[in-house]
């Protein structure tokens, strides 16, 4: 063997050593990665579930606001058509006072 070809060798080899080396490490990082994108998995996978739960909490909350306004309406109407039937819409209820100094004021005219 020639003193060149041994000094390729050994060049080579150390260059196979440095790759291996560099596997090595590419290999326990990867390693890192794929038990990293497991938690990663199950955060996503609980994300969803709780977005899942929400989006149902937000439309039970719609469906009882929806209830609570036409029962709160209903409510209305039905003071409004009492407050109608007493009188007391639009300021149309006078007190005894009131009738009996409209009364006076008009005698004294």
């Amino acid at each position: 063997m020639s003193p060149l070809t041994l000094v390729i060798e050994v060049v080579l080899a150390i260059m196979l050593a440095a790759c291996l080396y560099y596997f090595w490490r590419l290999d326990k990082r990867l390693a890192e990665l794929r038990s990293g994108q497991d938690g990663a998995l199950r955060a996503a996978a609980d994300l969803a579930q709780a977005t899942a739960q929400a989006e149902s909490a937000v439309r039970t909350l719609r469906a009882t606001a929806s209830d609570a306004g036409r029962d709160l309406q209903a409510r209305i109407n039905d003071a409004r058509a009492t407050a109608d039937r007493l009188g007391l819409g639009a300021g149309r209820l006078r007190s005894g006072a009131d009738v009996g100094a409209g009364a006076g004021a008009r005698g004294r005219i």
